[in-house]
């Protein structure tokens, strides 16, 4: 008989996290399933529980997007080793979940979590981060910089579009190298994103190509910016045709590298939307590593 774990941030945003765990445990003892509620004030706090009791948990049921999430897979990243995870979508942009076809519906969640089947998904991650959805560099790490959450509530991924096309007139490029089992790849651009599910931003067609359970990491590079491709550009951000744009190159990896010509620019990146390490960077993929609740 499956024993959850609910862990929720008391303090996250204006959702009633507590709320919904309580309404999560009603519903699972009604099945006789034991529930633990766990409320936690930090990611820290969160990562470091999941770490300690790694071998006395079951199933964790996370609430909250895809920095929830990357909590949860980080804190197995650290601890090598994995256990069960059910997700009820409370973020703005969900992209995991959607990836998933993880229902952004409480009730049909909690469905989900309860009566739906385990699908053995990929852990991407850094050195010590885990990757849910995507890595940024340049123009699309900026873009989700300026992105409030007032105007995630509001506009939805739509935000996500304008403030890229902003940022990626105003942005310059950089000089970055990828590194992979292919060999060297060196690019002048002004945005790099590394991915691992078709969902990004919330436009779940973003690439096509890409699964969470594929054992790759998919790297998208726009070589060239041309203002005469723009509406290129936005097409490829909706329907994920990367291959219709001669300006964008793709690569697939198990692993990667990501470096700076120049050693001395300083080149932030994001993960899953929150800031992340300086280049260099590497990516690594541990295929199948955690099992996902998704519907039948």
């Amino acid at each position: 008989m499956p024993k959850y774990t609910v862990i929720y941030n008391e303090d996250a945003g204006k959702n009633d996290n507590k709320s919904i765990a309580e309404r999560f445990q009603q519903a699972a003892e009604r099945l006789k399933r034991s529930t633990t509620l766990k409320a936690t004030s930090s990611r820290q706090e969160a990562l470091d529980y999941v770490v300690d009791h790694i071998d006395q948990l079951d199933t964790v049921i996370t609430i909250g997007g895809d920095g929830s999430i990357n909590t949860v897979f980080s804190a197995f990243l650290k601890a090598k080793k994995s256990v069960k995870v059910g997700i009820i979508p409370g973020g703005t942009v969900n992209n995991f979940a959607k990836a998933l076809k993880i229902p952004q519906d409480e009730e049909a969640a909690f469905d989900t979590i309860l009566n739906g089947h385990l699908l053995a998904v990929d852990l991407a991650h850094t050195e010590d981060r885990a990757i849910i959805s995507s890595l940024t560099l340049g123009t699309l790490a900026d873009m989700a910089r300026y992105v409030g959450q007032d105007e995630k509530k509001k506009w939805g991924p739509l935000i996500y579009l304008s403030k890229g096309i902003r940022q990626l007139i105003a942005k310059k490029s950089y000089q970055i190298k990828v590194s992979t089992a292919d060999g060297n790849h060196v690019y002048r651009t002004r945005f790099l994103l590394a991915t691992t599910t078709n969902s990004v931003g919330g436009f779940t067609n973003f690439d096509t190509s890409a699964s969470p359970a594929d054992g790759k990491i998919h790297l998208v590079i726009l070589k060239h910016f041309s203002f005469m491709r723009l509406l290129g550009y936005i097409s490829y951000f909706l329907t994920g045709r990367f291959r219709d744009i001669k300006d964008v190159d793709q690569l697939t990896a198990q692993e990667a590298e990501i470096s700076a010509v120049d050693s001395h620019l300083k080149v932030e990146t994001r993960i899953d939307g929150d800031p992340s390490d300086q280049l260099p960077i590497k990516l690594g993929v541990e295929q199948g590593f955690v099992q996902v609740m998704v519907p039948k």
